[in-house]
């Protein structure tokens, strides 16, 4: 008891401004003479003039937080519109790789590329597809748009190393769709893709068409390789070489097609 005599004697001050405001209000509040009213709307304007800061403070802070909740919505709907226009991307790849698989002599394996590899030695990819799957060794391998893309050169249980058709020990029997000459394709010179010992003769031109010849024991006949880059003049008066711009482009490849022949 002491101390909260104690207490309230040393803040007694305190507590009568407190007693002497509480009455004042109850009097203010609960009379009705005109004195009263003027008192009453005073205290009610002083107090709205207060509360006004208060509310737009509550209110910079509310929009403050509806904000940051939109912003975190708007990023979290990006995300999944670039996962659903992926998926819409990898769909239509799928179905263009469908449609060659209805009209191909070949079953077809989807793979999906692991790793890409270019060195002195080979340039090649790794897939996840191998000899379980039913891959064999020197498969042909596609793109999506069924355009070449290389061979199997190396097989495991459950992968595959792919050399490209841009490694230069890497060697295709090509066609010119136009005029019908016969070629061997290779990659020479950095980004450059030639037919070697064309006649001299063969009027080769321009944006003319370039598939596999079908003369091979791996290719498969009108695999679609690429277009005619360039024609340059005869060498010793006789042949003369083409150059191709290769359909495709094997740093953006993600999955590819093996293509395996079918016994039925």
């Amino acid at each position: 008891m002491q101390r909260i005599y104690d207490f309230f004697y040393r803040f007694r001050a305190i507590a009568n401004l407190l007693l002497v405001l509480s009455f004042s209000l109850l009097l203010i509040f609960y009379q009705d003479t005109p004195q009263v009213r003027f008192m009453r709307g005073k205290v009610m304007d002083s107090a709205a003039v207060l509360y006004t800061p208060i509310e737009w403070l509550d209110t910079v802070f509310t929009l403050q937080y509806a904000y940051e909740e939109l912003e975190k919505k708007y990023i979290t709907s990006q995300i999944e519109l670039n996962r659903l226009q992926a998926l819409a991307a990898e769909n239509e790849r799928l179905r263009q790789a469908l449609g060659f698989k209805q009209t191909s002599l070949f079953e077809v394996i989807p793979a999906n590329v692991l790793s890409k590899s270019g060195t002195s030695l080979l340039t090649s990819i790794s897939v996840d597809q191998g000899a379980e799957d039913g891959v064999e060794l020197l498969a042909p391998v596609v793109d999506a748009n069924a355009n070449l893309v290389g061979k199997v050169v190396a097989l495991g249980d459950a992968s595959s190393l792919v050399q490209l058709i841009h490694d230069r020990n890497f060697r295709v029997s090509v066609r010119e769709m136009r005029t019908r000459t016969i070629g061997i394709l290779g990659y020479y010179d950095p980004g450059v893709f030639r037919i070697e010992n064309i006649p001299l003769n063969t009027n080769v031109a321009i944006g003319d068409s370039v598939v596999t010849s079908g003369f091979s024991d791996i290719f498969p006949p009108n695999i679609f390789v690429g277009v005619v880059q360039q024609v340059d003049p005869g060498v010793e008066g006789y042949v003369k070489s083409v150059q191709v711009e290769v359909a495709t482009d094997y740093h953006r490849l993600e999955e590819v097609f093996i293509l395996k022949k079918n016994e039925s």
